[in-house]
């Protein structure tokens, strides 16, 4: 990991890097609108890859209920419409 000393710096980057301490959860930077850097304070614990693993399978299977609830009445839907037809 690249470190950089501020000791040097402006005071505008001390206070710049300042204001990203203050939160524990870090802090993603953009430029042109689009993110180039996550910060994230010293100490900060990694990502439990099993807690993350099983939270985006807990979305996906509720993602793929929601997504047959949407089909199911997009199927009445269209039968109404064709009983309706006839």
């Amino acid at each position: 990991m690249k470190r950089i000393k501020l000791d040097r710096k402006g005071d505008e980057i001390k206070a710049f890097i300042r204001s990203l301490s203050g939160t524990t959860a870090g802090a993603i930077l953009e430029l042109d609108g689009k993110p180039v850097l996550k910060v994230l304070p010293i100490g900060a614990e990694p990502v439990n890859q099993a807690e993350l693993k099983a939270a985006l399978e807990r979305r996906r299977d509720e993602s793929r209920k929601l997504n047959q609830e949407w089909e199911a009445a997009d199927r009445e839907l269209w039968k109404r419409l064709e009983d309706a037809e006839e």
